[in-house]
């Protein structure tokens, strides 16, 4: 049996309150390093440990840790917790968006993650259930001020085979050509018909490149029908975007067909509709254009003979009320070449002078002179008339109306 002294029982007694002293020590270092990532060292660390001591302490440290700034962890740090859990995960981070502390980068990573996990439930759904986790995708990618990436849209959503994602964000750059061309490359005529409708009136360039699809393979053609052909080359000749020539040689395989198939696939019977409209067009304007034609020259011939007949004849004036009052004309009276009649007194200035002019036909007058005068301004600009020319989609008509602006006109040599 082992006696136990006095001496040995004190010795204990002050090993135990040895040990308290330091355990309250390092609960207090501890918590103090859950508050600011940083310990702190009590005032009192060496002062000895008793009853009183150790609830000056405790409130040390509760205050401490209530006066602290506390900096949450980022998101991304609890991501690995719910390894197979994806449900449970998907809560996590619509949780996390709704707080409005976060930073730029943690927003980025937790819309991404979302984004990714949205895709990842549709692939395991189906019908429904996969419509409505991918509406959800759709979602997050048409918001506004939701920070992704681009490329991690793009990328994510090729992975998954979500078609909607990849247009959606071509759609905010403006690649409708590229969706159009992703349709093409697929094969996929109804996609391509339908991006057609979408974005042509946007982007009209889609429609030759939509014409030389269809007629690139007999087995496009016959999927689309002839009503989708008839629309894109009516839609092709009433906007002018090709020359009927380019049209026709699209359709028959001389102009290339885009790199989708063999080209030169539509029948005669497919082109003949589109030539009879463009061939009775062109008989209609070349009609119109005959009759304007022997118009002015019926108006010119009239001019020059009226001038012929002002130049060499007297002219006689059988009016017999002023122009301008509508009075029976009286002594004295005014008359002009262009067979007005006024009374001196009707006239401003008394129509004296060689100045004088009929003020019915002044501001007529005024209109050729000035278009007399723009003409021989434009006369010496070759230049300019070599620049519009160059930039004309319509050359001929360009060339008539320089023509008519005078900068063909050979000066007068005295």
């Amino acid at each position: 049996m082992v006696e136990v002294t006095p001496e040995a029982i004190e010795a204990a007694q002050g090993g135990l309150a040895a040990g308290a002293a330091v355990a309250v020590q390092n609960f207090t270092n501890l918590i103090a390093l859950r508050g600011n990532g940083t310990p702190s060292t009590p005032t009192n660390a060496n002062a000895p440990i008793n009853g009183q001591g150790d609830a000056v302490a405790a409130a040390a440290a509760a205050e401490d840790v209530a006066t602290s700034d506390y900096t949450p962890p980022a998101p991304r740090t609890a991501f690995s917790s719910f390894i197979d859990h994806p449900n449970e995960f998907i809560v996590f981070l619509e949780s996390c968006l709704e707080s409005p502390e976060l930073s730029k980068s943690d927003k980025t990573d937790l819309y991404t993650t979302l984004f990714e996990m949205y895709l990842h439930k549709a692939s395991e759904k189906k019908g429904e259930g996969r419509e409505e986790w991918e509406a959800k995708a759709k979602k997050l990618i048409g918001g506004e001020d939701i920070p992704m990436e681009s490329s991690n849209v793009l990328l994510l959503s090729d992975l998954s085979g979500f078609k909607d994602g990849t247009i959606l964000v071509k759609e905010q750059a403006g690649l409708l050509f590229d969706i159009f061309r992703s349709y093409t490359s697929a094969k996929d005529t109804r996609g391509a018909m339908k991006a057609l409708r979408k974005y042509g009136p946007e982007e009209p360039q889609l429609y030759p490149a939509a014409l030389a699809y269809l007629t690139s393979h007999p087995q496009i053609l016959d999927e689309a029908g002839p009503d989708e052909l008839a629309g894109v080359l009516n839609k092709i000749d009433k906007d002018g975007l090709m020359a009927p020539l380019q049209v026709l040689q699209t359709m028959m395989g001389q102009g290339g067909d885009g790199g989708t198939g063999e080209g030169g696939v539509a029948t005669m019977g497919m082109i003949k509709p589109y030539l009879h409209e463009i061939i009775d067009r062109e008989r209609r304007e070349i009609a119109s254009n005959r009759r304007r034609i022997a118009a002015f020259r019926s108006e010119t011939e009239q001019k020059r003979t009226e001038l012929a007949e002002l130049s060499t004849k007297p002219a006689v004036f059988q009016a017999t009320r002023c122009s301008d009052c509508g009075q029976s004309l009286e002594l004295p009276v005014v008359h002009f070449l262009c067979k007005h009649s006024f009374h001196q007194r009707c006239l401003r200035g008394g129509g004296a002078g060689p100045e004088a002019e009929c003020p019915l036909c002044a501001k007529d007058n005024a209109t050729i002179r000035a278009l007399r005068r723009s003409q021989a301004e434009n006369a010496d600009k070759h230049e300019l008339f070599r620049n519009e020319l160059e930039r004309s989609e319509d050359r001929f008509a360009t060339v008539a109306d320089w023509f008519g602006r005078g900068v063909m006109d050979v000066p007068n040599v005295e």
